[in-house]
């Protein structure tokens, strides 16, 4: 899969560098993305995490044979504002797809402009037929905006963690190629 030229309107997707530890540990350390920062399994999702931790998760990232995960850069001000993932370690026909994004640019509309692309990406040029998402049920944004682009739940763990002293629930959410070509009505990444 070829990730150049993935850009949307205001932002460019890109290969994560070394460098891109520290506004990456930046935003990942806001008190807003505790819980939701899309972190390989052998990072702790709740507590603070250091500049030798992001870059080993940067690494780890560079070296996915099933997915990537890209720097989300603004074309603007050419600062990195977030990370997407997609993964497929398990099904390449059934890919995740996660999109952080800084809390100080959210709610502008970038997210849903990263996740636009990545679904045409994932729906037009793999072999997925459904894209995933992991949310908690605490996570109402989130939540909203699965909603938002088409998907629903799909599978729920109950009781799957604890936060503010109340269990939660893991929710995956999916969204069919079927459902996402009716959403835009056909066509490709040209518009054809």
């Amino acid at each position: 899969m070829d990730v150049r030229g993935y850009e949307t309107e205001r932002t460019a997707l890109r290969a994560l560098e070394p460098e891109d530890a520290t506004p990456i540990q930046a935003y990942l350390n806001d008190a807003a993305l505790i819980g939701c920062r899309h972190l390989p399994w052998s990072l702790q999702d709740v507590a603070p995490v250091s500049r030798a931790q992001v870059a080993a998760a940067i690494e780890e990232w560079g070296k996915a044979k099933a997915g990537f995960t890209l720097g989300i850069e603004a074309k603007a001000s050419g600062r990195l504002i977030g990370h997407a993932g997609c993964d497929w370690n398990w099904d390449p026909h059934c890919p995740s797809l996660a999109v952080v994004i800084a809390p100080s640019q959210q709610r502008a509309g970038l997210g849903s402009e990263v996740s636009r692309l990545l679904l045409e990406v994932l729906f037009l040029e793999t072999p997925a037929h459904t894209v995933i998402g992991w949310l908690t049920s605490w996570n109402a944004p989130a939540l909203a905006f699965a909603a938002a682009h088409g998907f629903s739940e799909c599978g729920r763990i109950p009781r799957a963690g604890l936060r503010d002293g109340a269990y939660y629930d893991d929710i995956v959410v999916d969204l069919l190629r079927r459902e996402w070509l009716a959403r835009r009505g056909g066509g490709g990444r040209d518009g054809a």
